[in-house]
């Protein structure tokens, strides 16, 4: 029974942003674009890696600097107490040690000697007047009581972090004292930032050096191959097959080749030289559109003479799919052309295979649909008509392109003639 009605579109949700996305990626960037941004991650990562491993080197290289200085001045203090015995009593001489020490390192802010009486570990001297003969509290006293080496931690005063050094003064086998050095981590701070800048720096130049280096390393090895390829298949779409892609250095003979894009490179000049000759003896024995590749009306009559005759003797279904172009009439012929180029790759591209194609006028195609009932090609039709936007897009006017299913499955399927009349019968299918 004919079925020529148009199947009315139904609503299709819109695809999710992670599936426009991916589709994004995938179709809507270059090759080149991608192997780019794969560079520039794979440079950042490996010169972040570096710079993070080096930035933590540097880090404990510098703290540790300052821990042997912080070490330094409580051992100079301590030697001069352990030499001269006058720790437990008030001496000119300790204040002179301290306060050539503070005028040496300007980032000590603070010194302090504890020594040892019957009353527990007190203050003797220090840069804080203040201080002398106080005790010391009780988790100090614990602390100096098991001191028997350098120790040396991070304290806050005030507002500000200090390193702290605690170094115990020994007379004899005797603990006697302490001497508590305070040094500002400012100028660490300082020095860090200052060398974390400069190593930043260096870091971004190795990121471009490197990410440079390796981008026209792919460039020549791999993107601009693909881009020549991919123009050339562009070239081969539009029915042009004078096209040869060119390599900048010609192998020897005897070479074998292990090189992937070169084997693509020969493998597509000689492909489209058999399919150039191969369409050549097509068109003298089928008759091809020599403009879009697809047979032509004489071919498809023959073909529907044979579906035809098998629908009605069988009960096999035969269907067709008549696609319109419109709005390309006042267009130049270059753009005409394109456009039925474009249309003709778009349905032998999302059509099976068994799906024949035909052009049937100057601006209609038809396609058989051989064992395909009248549903089957409405189906088709709405899957076509999904994708349009594929022809429509690329093109900088406006192009409409309508898709009509007609089918028949039984015993009152029409003549041969009857179908031509109504493929080519109507103004878009007259040919030129």
């Amino acid at each position: 029974m004919e079925s020529s009605s148009p199947t009315p579109q139904r609503h299709r949700p819109h695809p999710a942003w992670h599936v426009r996305l991916r589709s994004w990626i995938r179709y809507g960037t270059s090759v080149r674009a991608k192997l780019i941004t794969l560079v520039l991650v794979v440079a950042c990562v490996v010169v972040g890696a570096l710079y993070w491993s080096a930035s933590v080197s540097l880090r404990s290289s510098i703290s540790g600097i300052y821990e042997q200085r912080a070490r330094s001045v409580a051992a100079i203090i301590s030697k001069s107490i352990e030499e001269k015995d006058y720790i437990l009593y008030y001496s000119e001489q300790l204040d002179a040690d301290i306060e050539r020490l503070l005028e040496r390192y300007a980032s000590v802010v603070g010194i302090t000697v504890v020594g040892e009486s019957a009353r527990g570990f007190l203050t003797v001297a220090g840069t804080d007047p203040t201080r002398i003969g106080l005790l010391a509290t009780e988790p100090d006293q614990n602390l100096f009581t098991g001191l028997r080496s350098v120790e040396v931690t991070r304290t806050r005063i005030g507002g500000s972090v200090v390193l702290r050094a605690y170094h115990p003064v020994f007379v004899g086998p005797d603990l006697v004292g302490v001497v508590i050095v305070d040094m500002s981590l400012a100028e660490q701070a300082r020095f860090i930032t200052q060398l974390s800048w400069q190593f930043g720096a260096a870091s971004i130049i190795g990121f471009l050096v490197l990410g440079g280096l390796l981008t026209f390393a792919l460039r020549i090895i791999a993107t601009k191959p693909v881009e020549r390829l991919a123009d050339a298949m562009g070239s081969v779409a539009k029915r042009d097959y004078e096209v040869e892609i060119s390599v900048p250095f010609r192998r020897l003979p005897g070479t074998r080749a292990r090189d992937e894009v070169g084997q693509l490179i020969d493998g597509f000049n000689l492909m489209t030289k058999v399919i150039h000759s191969h369409e050549q003896e097509l068109k003298k024995l089928v008759v091809l559109d020599e403009l879009t590749g697809a047979y032509t009306t004489d071919h498809l009559q023959a073909e529907l003479e044979r579906e035809l005759n098998k629908t009605r003797r069988y009960k096999h279904p035969t269907s067709l799919l008549l696609v319109d172009i419109g709005g390309i009439e006042s267009r130049s012929r270059e753009e005409r052309d394109d456009v039925l180029i474009r249309t003709a790759n778009f349905l032998v591209g999302n059509l099976r295979n068994v799906d024949v194609l035909f052009r049937v006028g100057a601006l209609r195609f038809a396609s058989l649909l051989a064992e395909t009932p009248p549903d089957g090609a409405a189906i088709a039709a709405e899957r076509l008509r999904v994708r349009l936007s594929d022809i429509t897009s690329p093109l900088g006017f406006p192009v409409t392109v309508t898709i009509a299913p007609v089918g028949w499955s039984g015993e009152d399927a029409p003549s041969v003639d009857e179908v031509i009349a109504k493929v080519v019968g109507s103004p878009e299918g007259q040919d030129e």
